[in-house]
């Protein structure tokens, strides 16, 4: 049965994307990285598309182990019109037919996996946007939405306030831990490369750091691990200084900027995907353990180097504000209220 607090989200994301969705009925959407957080939240937007619909969209989600996704969502498994397929996304097997639509979601992206072994964290991204992209072409399809990452512009300097999408940094690739946001961009150019070879209907978004339900609590991400450590009783540790500033969209506003840069973005368009509402990483600690019923302790590791300024990781959405009317309508305190709810 889905959540209340799920429930009033993607009625909300209905409310926001519009009339657009309909586009979906009837169709065969494959989302890889369905299993994801991500992808469970356009999961739950199909499925309740599908409810509310004569006309079912059928979905293909790639899993090596669907039963522990059946632990997790138990309505979206169980649902008729989402079909698992056997395999990750470099080995699994679309079966015969149309495929209409194809979000390509799936990334090794959590800190700790990145850490263990970054070569196979390049080689699924790059090896699996190949795989994806022949699938688009060999199947003619209305849409192509690839997940990237703002990962690609490398280390924000601290005098940008904000990264817009036509800033040409890069990651460091002497820097092995650089294996994940290199890869975004080689994957992003094969995207443009077959959009332009083959004509495909390529949309690309950039996605920045999130919270919400569906996160997983061990991810190794600053937010889930301040999460999971104040609802243990704390203490909250911060394993830098704390200055650190970046942004936190809700899942739910997440979900809303992704259906509209697939359903209403102009094709060969890149949209940057994120909050652009600043908070250091002790600002968010501390925030977290105010939501505690009681006093949860919050720890900092090291202290402040003077003479260096914060670093930061923000998106600047302008251009997607202005484009398709994407914002990050749910503020830090209400994504973190929301979050904690679901998780309790």
């Amino acid at each position: 049965m889905i959540h209340t607090i799920v429930q009033q989200d993607i009625e909300f994301v209905f409310k926001m994307v519009g009339q657009d969705l309909n586009r979906l009925q009837g169709k065969r959407v494959l989302i890889t990285g369905g299993t994801g957080f991500i992808g469970t939240w356009l999961l739950e937007t199909l499925s309740w598309l599908n409810a509310n619909s004569n006309q079912p969209c059928r979905v293909y989600v790639p899993s090596r182990n669907p039963k522990a996704f059946a632990q997790k969502v138990p309505h979206l498994a169980s649902s008729p019109e989402i079909v698992f397929l056997t395999g990750d996304i470099v080995d699994f097997e679309y079966p015969d037919g149309e495929c209409d639509f194809i979000i390509h979601a799936a990334a090794p992206g959590e800190p700790r996996v990145l850490k263990n072994d970054p070569l196979t964290v390049a080689e699924t991204i790059v090896m699996g946007t190949r795989r994806t992209l022949e699938l688009a072409t060999k199947k003619n399809v209305e849409g192509f939405l690839f997940l990237s990452s703002g990962a690609v512009y490398g280390v924000q300097p601290p005098e940008l306030e904000r990264i817009p999408e036509d800033y040409h940094g890069a990651p460091d690739i002497t820097n092995v831990r650089s294996a994940y946001g290199e890869a975004k961009r080689y994957a992003e150019m094969l995207c443009n490369l077959y959009r332009q070879r083959y004509d495909l209907p390529i949309h690309i978004a950039r996605p920045f750091t999130f919270v919400g339900p569906y996160q997983d609590l061990n991810g190794g991400f600053a937010v889930t691990d301040f999460l999971r450590d104040a609802l243990l009783g704390g203490p909250i540790t911060i394993q830098g200084d704390g200055t650190t500033v970046r942004s936190y969209c809700y899942a739910a506003d997440l979900t809303i900027m992704l259906w509209k840069i697939l359903l209403q973005g102009p094709v060969g368009c890149v949209y940057n995907v994120g909050s652009d509402e600043p908070v250091s990483t002790l600002e968010l600690a501390n925030k977290v353990a105010s939501f505690m019923d009681s006093r949860v302790e919050v720890r900092i590791n090291s202290k402040p180097k003077l003479e260096y300024k914060a670093s930061r990781y923000l998106p600047d959405i302008s251009r997607g504000k202005s484009e398709l009317g994407i914002s990050a309508n749910t503020d830090i305190d209400k994504a973190i209220e929301r979050t904690l709810s679901w998780i309790r």
